[in-house]
């Protein structure tokens, strides 16, 4: 069983990237279960018709059984299942909070060990201790990071680097998405040796990408056969077997930005 995290800053593409890799690994056969742990509820808009029902939603009458699971926990495609955790009205009361409630119920109801692969889309750059359940309650076994060579990206990186070395969670790599901008490849390539995370994979920037989500559709079904599939199949399969250990070395702000000043004006 895999039992993953997908970690970043807010907009940088972990949605996309977790349901591109969910569906090419359902495709090959995997029983994936993708929950959205995310308080926007926006990790399942490219593979459901409409927006799904969050878990926090209905809870009480799903715990008491007067709503079934299969409201809020739905087959998107063959092998494939999702849902979104939700969270409270803008302003009010803990989202984290409601990740801890939602997980607990989804193993509870054996929703965890029906799956051969579990993904969490989680949001990243919120420094909460509810954002790092998946990782605290041991619902997950390995942490991807998703970065771009964006200062804001970056420094989200560093900083969720920093917070699983301090609750001893796997980071396991990073997922480059690039932004396709000057010396993009060689700032990323700086800072994963300082920080001593690999890059597993390179996702490279395409409009088709875009234009698919408009229409809200996952390039790994806009364009099967196109490039931008092949990256993602590639990289579910890269997950599926990673077995590598890895020792992450987060910088302080000081070295960060040192870095960061270094890596973008290396040519001037």
């Amino acid at each position: 069983m895999k039992r993953i995290s997908i970690y970043g800053k807010g907009g940088i593409g972990k949605s996309t990237i977790a349901v591109n890799i969910a569906l090419a690994m359902a495709e090959q056969g995997e029983n994936v279960l993708l929950v959205g742990c995310d308080p926007k509820q926006d990790t399942t808009r490219l593979i459901t018709d409409k927006p799904l029902t969050s878990i926090l939603e209905c809870y009480p009458q799903l715990v008491e059984g007067s709503s079934p699971m299969e409201s809020v926990v739905v087959e998107a495609r063959k092998n494939l299942f999702c849902c979104e955790v939700g969270g409270p009205k803008p302003g009010v009361g803990c989202a984290g909070r409601g990740i801890i409630i939602a997980l607990d119920l989804l193993k509870k109801k054996g929703y965890f060990d029906r799956a051969s692969v579990v993904i969490c889309d989680v949001l990243g750059d919120v420094v909460c201790g509810g954002f790092a359940t998946p990782v605290t309650k041991k619902y997950t076994d390995e942490v991807y990071i998703v970065t771009s060579g964006e200062q804001a990206s970056l420094y989200a990186a560093n900083n969720i680097i920093k917070g699983m070395v301090s609750i001893k969670g796997n980071v396991r790599g990073i997922i480059f998405n690039e932004r396709n901008f000057e010396s993009e490849n060689d700032i990323v390539k700086d800072f994963c040796k300082e920080v001593n995370v690999p890059v597993i994979a390179k996702i490279n920037y395409s409009e088709k990408i875009k234009l698919g989500e408009i229409k809200r559709t996952a390039i790994y079904e806009y364009e099967p056969c196109g490039v931008e599939s092949s990256q993602y199949k590639k990289l579910g399969n890269i997950i599926l077997n990673n077995e590598n250990s890895v020792n992450p070395q987060p910088l302080d702000l000081t070295n960060f930005y040192e870095l960061v000043s270094k890596s973008y004006y290396q040519d001037t």
